[in-house]
């Protein structure tokens, strides 16, 4: 790299997620787990997201723009990095909401992926979720989602 290059290099982009982008982050991990989001699987985003307090202030072009960084993350470094970046900054109190809508997230177009199970394998693990919750909350996903 040329001493120009240095100069004129745009600064990385900043990757620390608040704990709205962060939550959405999850969600969006595990919807493009598989390559790509089916519409069940955005309806489930949508829908969750609406559900909580964590985004009552948020206007249509706040969303536009928190989906917007989160896709960044997912296309340039794939589903794994973004749940890195995501679980990284999520507060203790959403890891088992977050981990819950992930789940369900998952499985809500009838077919689990092994690119869908590895997230949810790497999710309990980084959110420190005991094996015995996480297999309770698949179990009541999966009884969700039979319907």
């Amino acid at each position: 790299m040329g001493l120009f290059d240095k100069i004129f290099q745009s600064a990385p982009e900043e990757t620390k997620l608040t704990q709205q982008e962060a939550f959405a982050g999850i969600a969006v991990a595990m919807a493009g787990a598989d390559g790509s989001i089916a519409e069940s699987e955005w309806a489930g985003i949508v829908n969750y997201i609406r559900r909580l307090r964590l985004y009552d202030n948020f206007s249509a072009a706040a969303f536009d723009k928190l989906f917007d960084k989160v896709f960044k993350i997912l296309k340039k470094d794939g589903a794994g990095a973004l749940v890195k970046a995501s679980t990284d900054n999520l507060s203790d109190d959403l890891k088992l909401t977050a981990f819950a809508c992930a789940v369900d997230i998952a499985l809500a177009d009838g077919v689990l992926e092994e690119e869908e199970k590895a997230i949810i394998n790497q999710l309990a693990e980084a959110l420190s979720i005991p094996e015995k919750t996480a297999i309770s909350i698949i179990e009541v996903m999966i009884i969700k989602n039979k319907a």
